[in-house]
């Protein structure tokens, strides 16, 4: 072999179910585990190892340092939660530099659509108990919802969108 192997196929087929994972837990009761986001750092380490120059590896690994400071700076404001810091700054990592602006871009989208899809849910089962924190507690906004949306759209949309 002389040069990386594409790994990326492989990746997504586990990094969109535990996105999906971050959803449903991040909903259901409103933090993101820690072990959670290990598993998706031990993924994308491996992968990057095995598909990427060690070039790309620094830059994505100096990307994740600034996501994960910026989100700690946002943490220590009480803007953002602990668990979607370090899950940004792991996905960061999957994310190839050079996508880095599009990858923010569907953020964006998929924090205006967490917001919406949130409402919707809200209104649509208002006075009711559904044991889903997410849903029920109004002055907290579950980020994991538009992390793992955007996410999975990403790894779905990133080799028309790169």
């Amino acid at each position: 072999m002389n040069g990386p192997v594409d790994l990326q196929l492989p990746v997504s087929w586990i990094i969109a179910p535990l996105l999906v994972c971050v959803i449903l837990y991040d909903m259901r009761f409103m933090r993101i585990p820690n072990r959670l986001v290990l598993v998706i750092l031990v993924v994308a380490v491996g992968s990057l190892a095995f598909s990427v120059s060690l070039e790309q590896i620094v830059w994505r690994a100096a990307a994740a340092a600034v996501v994960f400071v910026f989100g700690l700076t946002l943490f220590a404001l009480r803007l953002m939660g602990g668990g979607d810091v370090k899950l940004l700054a792991v996905l960061t990592l999957l994310i190839p530099t050079d996508a880095l602006a599009v990858f923010a871009l569907v953020l964006s989208v998929g924090i205006v659509a967490g917001v919406v899809l949130l409402m919707v849910l809200r209104a649509a089962l208002k006075n009711r108990e559904t044991g889903w924190r997410g849903i029920e507690d109004h002055s907290r906004f579950p980020l994991g919802l538009s992390i793992g949306l955007s996410g999975l759209a990403f790894l779905a949309l990133a080799p028309s969108l790169t």
